[in-house]
């Protein structure tokens, strides 16, 4: 008896089963882009990623930062945090919650903040290949420089996508967008990430933001190139 006890909890912890219920998989990210010379320039990007999974709920956050700085001045200063929460009521359906902070300082808003919550469906899901959409209704509150704020309904929708072509290489592509009467936010990533050696791998990115209505000064629409090495836990 007690040495089926010590042997149990063994095998299932090397089983495949037990490996495919992991309750969680998490990266962080960091790429760097320096110069010296006529011109000095550094710019840095990261990136958290952490889902947690349990029972019928799987959590998925998100943090990014990005500051660039041209002669020791500033040039680009953004941070963003995201987290979304689906509760499974089918194979390929759920119910979701989520919220999005965004805090750029060159884009004339103090900050944009909203949450939403509605329906999601997997259009497509096996061992290589992921898509999701996913749409509901929630509150975006915009704060400008100059001390004001609105705040307005929004439609919330979304899709996500992932695809491991290869033993090595995955790709990755995602759009949100908070549709209101009085502006609307919208954001495309897209990355391909390569395995280097057992955890480590490099990702190529581009992301884009457009925001419909901007203070005057600022442009509608930032993008961002980045190579980036990942650690995976």
């Amino acid at each position: 008896m007690t040495c089926k006890r010590i042997l149990l909890p063994l095998l299932l912890a090397s089983s495949p089963l037990w490996a495919q219920e992991r309750p969680y998989d998490a990266s962080i990210s960091l790429g760097y882009v320096g110069t010296t010379g006529n011109t000095e320039t550094t710019a840095f990007n990261t990136e958290a990623l952490l889902t947690l999974r349990h029972g019928l709920w799987t959590h998925n956050f998100k943090f990014q930062g990005l500051t660039a700085a041209k002669d020791n001045e500033t040039t680009a200063e953004r941070y963003f945090l995201g987290e979304k929460s689906d509760y499974a009521i089918g194979d390929d359906q759920y119910l979701f919650g989520k919220g999005d902070y965004t805090d750029d300082r060159f884009s004339g808003f103090d900050y944009q903040a909203s949450v939403a919550g509605g329906y999601g469906r997997f259009l497509l899901r096996d061992d290589a290949r992921t898509l999701e959409v996913f749409g509901g209704a929630g509150y975006r509150r915009d704060a400008f420089r100059d001390g004001t704020s609105e705040g307005e309904g929004i439609l919330s929708v979304g899709e996500n996508f992932k695809w491991k072509f290869s033993e090595n290489s995955t790709l990755t592509q995602s759009f949100a967008s908070d549709i209101g009467a009085e502006l609307t936010t919208s954001r495309f990533e897209i990355g391909l990430v390569s395995t280097i050696i057992d955890r480590i791998a490099t990702k190529i990115a581009f992301q884009a933001r457009n925001i419909s209505q901007v203070p005057e000064g600022n442009k509608k629409t930032d993008t961002q190139t980045s190579v980036s090495l990942v650690y995976t836990f």
